[in-house]
C-alpha cells in the first residue's frame, strides 16, 4: 500500500510515514479559515488542501487553537512548506491535537500522541508542526487548556524566566488579566513571589479571583503612585515597558513582550532589561513548552480560559479577544474532542 502512495504522490510522499490507524489519516482536503487582508471581515472558513509534513515535522489534527493579539498584529501569508505543500494564509499560532502522521526522521513521536505546539495556520483542522516546536500535551488538561499555551503560556513563563523571579519577590505585572499576563500570575505564585497586577477597572475582580496581591486599575489610579520600589516588572500590554521601568527598584529586572525600554535609560536605572522575542531565553519553542507543561501538572500553571468558539466562528471570536478589557483566553474548538483529556 505504501509503496503504491509513492508511486502515485512521488518524492514528496515518500517523505511521509503513512499513518498506521487509518481512523486518524488525513483527507485530502480539511476545513480551514483562510485569511485574504487586515480584519475579520476578510476571514472566511474554506476547503483547502490538507498540508503534508515534511523531514523532522508531523502533521497535527487539531483539537483546539488559541486566539493571540499576534493573529491581528500579523496578517498571515500564503507559504510553501518543506514537504512542497502551499498553505494559503491561515492564521493562529497555537494548537493542541493529535499526531496523524510523521515526516522523515521524526522519532519522539508517533501517531496518535496527544500534542501541544507552535504553528503556523492553527485556525484548521491540520497542522504541520516542526518538531522543535512541539511538546506531550500536560497530562492535567484539556486540549482547549492546552490550545491556550502555546504563545500565551510561553510568553509569561519566559518573562519570569527572564526577570529571575524569587521567592519573597515583589513582581509587578502590567496586563497582567491577559493571556500572558495570567500565566505569569500562576508561575511567579508557583516560584513563591508575590504579585501586584496593572488592569482595567473592570479586571480587577477577576484578577482578585486568581489571587493576585494587590490590583492596580490603570484606567482609575496613577500606576506609578501604587507600584514603587519591585524586585521586577512582568510587561505584557503595548506602550508601557519605558514607563515600567521607573516601577523597579536597582538591581531588579524589566521582562517584556511588548517592547523594551532604551538600553541607555535600563542601564541608568540599574534595571536588567529583557525583550522576549518568542520563547525563553536559550529555550526553543518545544522546550518551553515542555518547562509549562511539567508546572501545569505539578498544579502550578493553569491557562484561564474564558470563551470558546466553533472554528467557523473565528472572526467573532478575535473580536472578543480584542476587546481591551478581555480576560483570559479565548479558544477555538477545532473538534469536538477537544474537550477530552
Amino acid at each position: 500500500m505504501f509503496q503504491n502512495r509513492i508511486s502515485v504522490t512521488g518524492i514528496v510522499a515518500a517523505a511521509f510515514v503513512a499513518c498506521s490507524t487509518a481512523a486518524l489519516c488525513a483527507p485530502a482536503k480539511m476545513n480551514a479559515i483562510v485569511q485574504t487582508g487586515p480584519g475579520v471581515e476578510k476571514m472566511q472558513l474554506q476547503s483547502v488542501d490538507t498540508p503534508r509534513p515534511g523531514p523532522n515535522q508531523v502533521l497535527m489534527k487539531v483539537y483546539a487553537a488559541g486566539v493571540n493579539p499576534v493573529d491581528w498584529k500579523r496578517i498571515p501569508a500564503t507559504t510553501t512548506l518543506t514537504s512542497g505543500s502551499v498553505l494559503p494564509p491561515i492564521p493562529g499560532f497555537d494548537a493542541s491535537g493529535v499526531v496523524d502522521g510523521v515526516g522523515a526522521g521524526v522519532t519522539a513521536f508517533k501517531t496518535g500522541d496527544a500534542v501541544v505546539a507552535r504553528v503556523t495556520g492553527a485556525f484548521a483542522q491540520y497542522a504541520v508542526v516542526n518538531v522543535e516546536d512541539l511538546a506531550p500535551k500536560p497530562r492535567a488538561f484539556t486540549f482547549i487548556q492546552a490550545g491556550a499555551m502555546p504563545i500565551a503560556g510561553v510568553a509569561g513563563f519566559a518573562t519570569v524566566v527572564a526577570a529571575d523571579v524569587k521567592a519573597g519577590q515583589r513582581v509587578a505585572i502590567i496586563g497582567a488579566a491577559g493571556g500572558a499576563g495570567s500565566a505569569a500570575v500562576d508561575i511567579v505564585h508557583g516560584r513563591g513571589a508575590k504579585v501586584i497586577a496593572s488592569g482595567h477597572s473592570s479586571q480587577g475582580a477577576w484578577l482578585k479571583e486568581q489571587h493576585v496581591e494587590d490590583f492596580v486599575a490603570y484606567d482609575k489610579e496613577k500606576v506609578a503612585s501604587r507600584i514603587k520600589d519591585v524586585d521586577a516588572v512582568l510587561n505584557m500590554a503595548d506602550g508601557q515597558a519605558e514607563a515600567a521601568l521607573a516601577y523597579v527598584k536597582r538591581g531588579g529586572h524589566l521582562a517584556s513582550i511588548a517592547g523594551i525600554a532604551s538600553g541607555d535609560k535600563c542601564a541608568a536605572a540599574g534595571v536588567t532589561c529583557t525583550q522576549i522575542r518568542g520563547t525563553a531565553p536559550g529555550m526553543t519553542a518545544g522546550e518551553s513548552l515542555r518547562a509549562i507543561s511539567k508546572l501545569a501538572d505539578e498544579g502550578k500553571y493553569t491557562p484561564r480560559v474564558t470563551k470558546t468558539f466553533p472554528l467557523a466562528q473565528a472572526a467573532a471570536a478575535q473580536r472578543v479577544a480584542h476587546v481591551a478589557d478581555s480576560v483570559g483566553k479565548v479558544v477555538l474548538i477545532v473538534d469536538p474532542k477537544a474537550r477530552d483529556r
